[in-house]
């Protein structure tokens, strides 16, 4: 069915927003009048889906775009434990290739624009022969580069990436630079336009930073830390905007205490001031809403502190690992666009729609032909 080259959309590095920018693009082609495809050759991070090994971020565009493609075709490829391993003293690309172009050949004959998100930088995957570069040159795809905000290092970081999809012969259609500081925006817009030129491509769209889009909710922070649910499971989807370590007298941390904050604290140092705390936070100058509790340690408080703690109608989950290891995974983990994040789905869409040239990408994959 397709007429058109697929669109193949790359990034410099992890946390740029790919994701984001990826739903953004296929709705806005949607709002175009194309039928718009969605796959992931390469996927690192999978679930079980209907029996299978899917990457995550398949399972977000079939329940976000509602298509109807095979799970197995949207993600033919996933990298479990030991995969590289094994293969870099195994090596043969041969069958990893032919099941990818196999995958695609559904989707191509699906869907009039196949948009195909990859995995990382450029070279992501060359470990196992599979590199975006390669994926890219095996799907004759036009690439979009996605970098973060900023302007010297993502300039750089763009010159990398364009060095190796050039070798594989791969044209890169642009650049979208995401996540700029909107008090910034014009200034790294001009600079980066005229860098991008330097290079020999171009800037397709510059994104203002949206902080909210990459904001965990409770239930993805009992997911990545395993954490055990102890009171309150009716707020697994409190959204998170920071976190506080209450290393400190309840009275001292007060102030700390924003609206969606996430409170960590170890469970043997609960006590009656701090539960009277989380359950009249007003009366205790907490002017913030709180999004949940961490116990770490894996210490359970008392009966009743754990009844002082459900009156406060906040979840509460118990983690085994101690308080410095949460705070610090926490800070080091993404979060990434969840199928039921309805808001966040419909705000990304919005944005990259507002803020990129998405007709020229159209017109660009037309004049490279399927």
């Amino acid at each position: 069915m397709s007429s058109a080259a697929p669109l193949y959309i790359s990034a410099t590095k992890q946390d740029t927003g790919k994701t984001t920018v990826t739903i953004g693009l296929v709705q806005g082609m949607r709002a175009l009048g194309y039928d718009v495809g969605y796959m992931k050759p390469v996927g690192q991070r999978y679930i079980q889906y209907e029996g299978l090994n899917i990457d995550e971020d398949a399972v977000l565009a079939l329940a976000a775009f509602g298509l109807k493609d095979h799970p197995g075709d949207m993600s033919p490829i996933a990298i479990e434990r030991g995969f590289t391993e094994h293969y870099i003293f195994n090596r043969d690309p041969a069958p990893l290739e032919r099941r990818i172009l196999e995958a695609y050949e559904h989707i191509r004959q699906a869907h009039e624009f196949p948009i195909i998100e990859g995995t990382g930088h450029a070279g992501v995957g060359s470990c196992f022969d599979l590199s975006n570069a390669r994926v890219a040159e095996l799907l004759h795809a036009g690439v979009v580069i996605v970098t973060a905000g900023g302007i010297g290092r993502a300039i750089d970081e763009v010159a990398l990436s364009l060095h190796l999809f050039r070798k594989h012969g791969v044209r890169v259609l642009g650049v979208i630079l995401n996540k700029v500081l909107p008090e910034k925006h014009a200034k790294v817009q001009r600079a980066v336009t005229e860098g991008l030129r330097h290079l020999g491509t171009r800037l397709l769209g510059a994104v203002p930073y949206r902080p909210e889009l990459s904001l965990p909710r409770v239930e993805q922070v009992v997911a990545e830390l395993h954490c055990k649910w102890l009171i309150g499971r009716g707020g697994a989807h409190n959204l998170i905007r920071h976190t506080v370590v209450a290393a400190m007298e309840p009275s001292h941390m007060t102030k700390y205490i924003v609206d969606n904050t996430l409170v960590i604290i170890p469970g043997d140092r609960v006590d009656d001031l701090f539960c009277r705390h989380m359950t009249h936070p007003r009366e205790h100058g907490i002017g913030g809403r709180i999004a949940g509790i961490v116990l770490t340690g894996g210490f359970v408080p008392a009966p009743l502190l754990c009844k002082s703690l459900d009156d406060a109608n906040v979840p509460v989950l118990l983690c085994e690992e101690d308080t410095y290891t949460v705070a610090t995974r926490l800070r080091e983990l993404v979060f990434k666009i969840q199928p039921e994040d309805t808001d966040k789905i419909e705000a990304a869409q919005d944005l990259i729609r507002s803020s990129v040239d998405i007709p020229t990408i159209i017109e660009e994959l037309r004049s490279e032909g399927p």
